[in-house]
């Protein structure tokens, strides 16, 4: 088999950690590095203790049709 070239495995890293996100109408995932090493994965979610869409079952976004860019207080409020 053939090795993984760095930028290939770094992409497939950021797409492995897109799974782990709780937002039911993105799936983002990130990663950073530096010198070749991983410093830092990330996903899009709610923040820690916060109830997250998927324990919800729904998008408070979505299901009150805020449009893309506004009101982004909302989703903090409703999951508190």
């Amino acid at each position: 088999m053939e090795r993984r070239d760095k930028i290939n495995y770094y992409l497939d890293l950021a797409e492995m950690v897109s799974q782990r996100g709780t937002c039911l109408r993105r799936r983002y995932g990130a990663v950073i590095v530096k010198n070749d090493e991983v410093i830092s994965t990330g996903y899009v979610g709610a923040p820690r203790g916060r109830k997250n869409c998927t324990d919800l079952g729904v998008c408070i976004r979505q299901k009150l049709n805020v449009p893309r860019g506004e009101r982004y207080e909302l989703c903090r409020s409703v999951h508190a």
